[in-house]
């Protein structure tokens, strides 16, 4: 009986090594998985990135283009009219003042 006793326990020592080295095994594949998993998501977060920052570059110049031709025509248009240019920025002007006292009395 003592010797059925020791084989079994030998078997179950031989079986927990076993364990041991399964369970060691599959911690690294795991741990080579999650590896895996978060180089691809830091390459797909990068490649998003770089895409993004293009498009703000594209329609940061779009945008200056468009700056540049509205202050062109508008340099053109008080070329051709200086005078009424002139009156024009007087009128806004004293509106805009006339504007904010009124805003101060009104308290």
């Amino acid at each position: 009986m003592a010797e059925e006793i020791t084989k079994e326990l030998d078997s179950l020592k031989r079986d927990i090594a076993q364990l041991r080295k399964d369970i060691s095994g599959l911690a690294s594949a795991v741990k080579d998985v999650a590896s895996e998993k978060v180089e691809s998501a830091r390459s797909g977060a990068r490649g998003r990135l770089s895409e993004t920052w293009e498009d703000v570059e594209r329609r940061f110049t779009d945008a200056m283009g468009t700056g540049k031709e509205a202050f062109h025509t508008a340099e053109q248009k008080i070329g051709q009219h200086p005078t009424a240019s002139v009156l024009t920025a007087f009128g806004a002007g004293f509106l805009i003042a006339k504007l904010l006292s009124m805003g101060g009395e009104r308290r």
